[in-house]
């Protein structure tokens, strides 16, 4: 009876001590000329190593992860969208650009720029918008939707 009381003890504690698991979005990247430093807050351990004096333990870290487009309702469609990030100017280049039209967005939904396309190469000046992050938006002349992105600017 003992036995099977200490048996069932230690399989419950082997079982809490593997299910202390936790994923975590939060982390951060430190480096100096030598070295780097990754970390991820409440990171699932997969590994850890000891020399006697030191421990390092790995795990899985995400880093940092930029996504330009975020919308595409038109797979037909070609645009170029350079620099991103950038921070002073953004080049659209559109072979069909007639009948499009863009619009600059703040992620508040605040619109601050809007044109109709006239030629296949248009300029934004964003150098007077504060660093952040905005949509572009594009669009038919019937406000049609046909794709989204996020703009970056340093």
């Amino acid at each position: 009876m003992s036995n099977n009381i200490l048996l069932s003890t230690l399989f419950l504690l082997v079982g809490t001590i593997n299910a202390q698991e936790v994923i975590s979005t939060q982390g951060d990247s430190y480096s100096n000329s030598s070295n780097t430093i990754d970390y991820t807050i409440g990171e699932p351990i997969i590994e850890t190593v000891s020399d006697g004096n030191n421990d390092l333990t790995q795990g899985f870290h995400q880093t940092l992860l930029t996504v330009v487009g975020i919308e595409d309702l038109d797979v037909n469609f070609s645009v170029n969208i350079f620099p991103n990030p950038t921070s002073e100017i953004v080049n659209l280049d559109i072979e069909k650009y007639e009948g499009i039209i863009f619009h600059l967005f703040t992620l508040e939904g605040k619109l601050l720029n809007q044109a109709v396309l006239t030629e296949k190469k248009t300029t934004l000046n964003v150098a007077d918008y504060p660093k952040g992050t905005y949509l572009l938006k594009l669009s038919t002349s019937g406000n049609q939707k046909i794709k989204t992105y996020k703009i970056i600017k340093n």
